[in-house]
Order: C-alpha cells, then structure tokens, then sequence
C-alpha cells in the first residue's frame, strides 16, 4: 500500500461492536455450543479534501472492514481432545456481504502442543478482529501491516509463563473475497507466520511475531514484524503499545490507556501513527467511551482526529453491540 492509497483511517469499524469481552459459548449439549454478536452503528466523518474513505479492507482489495454493522453466528464442538469451530459473519452492504470465517479443527494433545488445520485468522495484531474484542470504534494505524484470515496449518504450544505459534498458510493477506479467507493457492506462494508470547510477570503480556511470504513475480518477499505489549497497571487503568513494519511499505504504532472508572464505565485513549516508506506521514487520535451494561450489551462512542499527509478528517461514532 502506497502513502496515495491511504485515505483517512476512519476504518469505518463503526459502531456497535460489543464490549471487549472474550468469546462465550452458550452450550447445548456436552458437545456444540454456540457463540456470536450483532453489531450497528451510526457516525459521520468530515474528511478535509476527499469525498469518500476507503477503509483497510477496501484498500487490501475486499470488502468493508469486519467491526461495520455485522453479525456473526459461531458453533463449537468438542469431543475428548478434539475440537472444531465454524463461523459465519454477515456485514450488510459489503462487496462480499456474508461469508464462512472460521472453519478449523484442533488437536490438544495434552503436553501443552495443539495441532490446528483449516481457515482461522492471522496471529498478528494487538487490536482485535471482532468488535465485540475491541476498545474503541475504528483501528489505529497499525492495522495496515496487520494480516486478517487465511487457511493452512499452524501448532501451538504454550505453558504458564510463554506460548509459541507456527502457522503455514496459503498466503498473509487476503485475496479475492477480502478478509474472509487466504488467495487459496500454494503453487506459487506460501505464507509463515511464527510467534511468541511472554506472560511471565504479573500482569504483563509481551507479542512479538513474524510474517514472511515469497510472493511471485514482486521484485521483493513480504516481510510483517510485529510487536506489542500491555501491562495492566492496577485494576483501572490498561496500558499498551505496538510498532509494525512491512518491507518497503511503511513503519506504525499505537499508544493506548484504557481507564475503569467503575464497573460499567470506561474509556479508551489512543495514539497512532504510520510513516509510509514512499514518502509522508500520518497521526491519529482516539477517544472512545465505553458503557457496559451487562455481559451480553455495551453502547461505545468514539471521537478520532486525523492529521498528517494524506488529508486530515474528523470522525465521530455511536454504537451498540450484543453478544452471546
């Protein structure tokens, strides 16, 4: 992606995405249970000497951006130490409006090592894929180096202070349907992506990951470096950072703070930024309150600023999310 493809990050991750919350399987039986969200939203964008933004997805050739008004419907089965997910997202008005997103099984060997093969997302990023994992509304600059799904093969082994990742897959970026899967080829590329995860001191988690593809006829192989980490200072205030680099594209990172001021409400602040290899820069802004009324529904509002050489824009967004 060059600095001219870039147009605001307004990331239209609109609105209503739910409260970052981990998954919560609502189970059947002992073995399927079910899991998922919808989302909606409401904002508007004031973009300083551009008619339209074109969100990452877009820019990487799919659709719009997963955290836009969508609904996501997930079944999980496990028998023994073996295990299988499935799930279907539905983001209305897309170029590829619904789509099978996840579709893997998974091995737990039980020594720490599991052994996954199908379609599942990309290890990388600190910012989540699904809004209802999210802080905020929109993404902050590092989300143009970061990979979305792709199908392949991975192992994971993990134990009480570190974990280790090893993924071989089709390709790092989408293809022809955008986020939803991989270009489901292997002739001419294979993607890699290898990670590792500290959690050793209290509180603290550390990411720094790797992605490396041999793309055929570019000049040069895609290289993605990855690195995060977030320190939870006491139990109101969060913070983190990352910094990413894709070869002969660009350099990003982010600064976040998320404050609990109880148990119901909270805020998100965030700085990013992104310095494009062929030439300029750009800063984002966020703020992004949060009110969670329960574990199932949360209302988000955001306000982000966005300076730099591409245009600078303002975005304010509203949403509500439920989750089950």
């Amino acid at each position: 992606m060059t600095k001219q493809s870039f147009r605001p990050a307004v990331w239209a991750v609109s609105l209503l995405g739910l409260a970052a919350v981990s998954r919560a399987d609502v189970k059947v039986n002992d073995v399927f249970s079910v899991n998922g969200y919808a989302v909606g939203s409401v904002s508007t964008t004031d973009i300083d000497g551009a008619d339209s933004i074109d969100t990452y997805f877009e820019n990487k050739g799919g659709p719009a951006v997963p955290n836009a008004d969508a609904v996501k419907l997930g079944i999980l089965a496990t028998k023994g130490s073996f295990s299988a997910y499935g799930s279907l997202l539905y983001i209305p008005g897309a170029a590829n409006e619904a789509g099978l997103l996840d579709a893997y099984a998974t091995w737990d060997t039980g020594t720490g090592l599991k052994i996954t093969g199908g379609k599942f997302l990309s290890y990388l990023g600190y910012e989540a894929f699904d809004p209802i994992n999210m802080a905020q509304l929109t993404y902050g600059s590092t989300i143009f180096a970061i990979p979305a799904y792709h199908t392949g093969a991975k192992l994971d082994y993990s134990t009480k202070t570190f974990s280790l990742g090893l993924a071989v897959v089709d390709s790092i970026f989408s293809g022809p349907r955008g986020f939803f899967e991989g270009d489901r080829e292997y002739d001419d590329d294979i993607g890699i992506e290898a990670i590792a995860t500290y959690t050793g001191i209290d509180k603290l988690t550390v990411f720094v990951g790797i992605a490396s593809e041999d793309t055929e006829g570019a000049a040069d192989s895609l290289f993605i470096f990855d690195l995060w980490a977030s320190y939870a200072v006491s139990d109101k205030v969060t913070i983190a950072a990352e910094f990413d680099t894709q070869s002969d594209t660009m350099n990003a990172w982010l600064a976040f703070l998320n404050y609990k001021f109880n148990d119901n409400f909270s805020t998100a602040f965030r700085i990013s930024g992104v310095d494009w290899d062929a030439g300029g820069n750009d800063m984002k802004y966020t703020i992004a309150p949060t009110y969670t009324v329960n574990s199932n529904l949360f209302f988000r509002a955001e306000y982000s600023f966005g300076d730099g050489d591409s245009a600078d824009y303002q975005y304010i967004g509203a949403q509500i999310g439920f989750k089950f």
